[in-house]
């Protein structure tokens, strides 16, 4: 890439609700710093969202709906829009979930364009977005032969471990709750229906419309707001007939800080519920991404409307709430803000701070054990790949690996005839034992 002098002028293309609240974070931390660039396409709530956050954008193109060829249609004509105002911005950078056609411009006009890999399942999307970028952030579920097959090259994986709704991590939130300003009385369920649009959406189950519907005409001593969240106009439709309410315009603030009860199809909503401690209940019932596939150890999921039902209404119990905010406290704690990630690239990309290597030392048997356990939280991995990350020998590797196994702090999972390594319930929970006592002491 020819050399190019800074604007310090960071460009954001959103083209989910999703990126909204994430980058909204980032925005305003380095909004004296940096001048921000939004430009996002007519989909879902995103543009009011984006005006409930108080960020300027310029409208740029729009959802291509369900069928390959009108995705195909958006994406050129979003191109075709983004050309002239991205050659006229001049920005540095392009940060983005993965919109394709951002990344395909940023590509053209010699821009580093960032992204964020978190669904495997989005085949077309992820190899027309990932060959093309200069880092992608990824959380450590993945393994590099999975993400070589969505285009991803492993020298420019930025790892961070945990799901990508924590950005929420170690986030207060405003005092004034906006549902009860509307309203709404507690204890609030919210609820979110299917990705219709999403490639992977294969066929239509009411399985959240039955859940909805039995929550709804349940005889309880105190009675649950039920609050829909419709993402198209034809969930609102499905949903009006029964006795909840439904949201279609954006809240200033993320509405699942303020449930006391998430349930439904929207995986992201049910990771950042986990994240802040909310109780969550999963009725999805199409293939899995493995993020999805992780967050179901933690929270109910099931395809059973009267079983999911059942769950939501164990956790409208005051104890029940605060067991699960308890539980998924120490498991978030283990987790990395990729928020911060980022912006500490953005650092470096500036000059603003240089990586520094630091000054090798002999590390205690406990120390090792605690590097261990950091690399195999929430990722499974071979022998050879503990051993380049943890600095360890072969010998040492298998001998420190033994005495983790036998503790039961790691187990070994056999898959495609490969043998792997992952932290166990209990190693995650002596990890944050360990992270808790040291941050105390120093």
């Amino acid at each position: 890439m020819e050399t190019r002098s800074l604007s310090r002028k960071i460009w954001i293309g959103i083209s989910t609700p999703f990126q909204v609240n994430y980058f909204a974070r980032l925005i305003e931390k380095l909004k004296n710093r940096f001048e921000f660039l939004i430009t996002a396409r007519d989909h879902d709530r995103i543009f009011s969202m984006l005006d409930a956050a108080g960020l300027n954008y310029i409208a740029v193109g729009k959802h291509g709906g369900t069928e390959m060829a009108g995705k195909l249609e958006a994406y050129a004509d979003a191109v075709k829009q983004l050309a002239p105002i991205i050659k006229k911005e001049h920005p540095d950078l392009l940060l983005t979930e993965r919109w394709p056609a951002a990344v395909r411009v940023a590509f053209g006009l010699k821009i580093p364009a960032w992204t964020l890999y978190y669904d495997e399942r989005e085949y077309h999307v992820n190899r027309m977005v990932f060959p093309l970028s200069s880092k992608v952030f990824v959380p450590s579920f993945y393994e590099v032969a999975e993400l070589r097959s969505s285009g991803v090259d492993p020298s420019r994986i930025v790892w961070f471990r945990g799901f990508h709704t924590c950005y929420l991590k170690g986030q207060d939130m405003d005092g004034n709750n906006p549902l009860q300003d509307m309203g709404y009385e507690p204890p609030i369920i919210v609820a979110r229906p299917e990705p219709e649009f999403a490639t992977f959406f294969q066929g239509k189950k009411r399985i959240l419309e039955e859940t909805i519907s039995i929550l709804s005409k349940m005889d309880i001593e105190k009675k649950p707001s039920i609050l829909v969240f419709p993402r198209t106009e034809s969930q609102a439709q499905t949903y009006q007939k029964y006795p909840v309410e439904l949201i279609t315009d954006a809240l200033p603030q993320n509405p699942v800080a303020y449930a006391d009860v998430t349930l439904g199809a929207a995986e992201t909503m049910l990771m950042e519920s986990f994240v802040l401690g909310k109780p969550a209940v999963s009725t999805v019932y199409w293939p899995e991404s493995k993020p999805l596939t992780e967050l179901h150890k933690y929270i109910p999921h099931t395809t059973d409307p009267k079983e999911a039902a059942s769950y939501v209404l164990n956790f409208l119990g005051d104890q029940e709430r605060e067991d699960f905010r308890r539980i998924s406290h120490e498991i978030v704690a283990l987790m990395e803000n990729p928020v911060r990630k980022i912006e500490e690239e953005i650092q470096q990309f500036y000059g603003e701070t240089r990586k520094t290597k630091k000054p090798l030392k002999r590390r205690s048997r406990f120390e090792i054990y605690m590097t261990i356990l950091k690399l195999l939280a929430f990722r499974s991995m071979k022998t050879t790949h503990i051993m380049q990350e943890a600095n360890l020998s072969h010998t040492n590797v298998k001998k420190e690996l033994s005495w983790l196994e036998n503790r039961q702090l790691i187990e070994r999972i056999n898959h495609n005839g490969r043998t792997y390594f992952r932290a166990t319930s209990e190693g995650l929970s002596t990890l944050n034992d360990c992270e808790t006592i040291k941050k105390r002491l120093f």
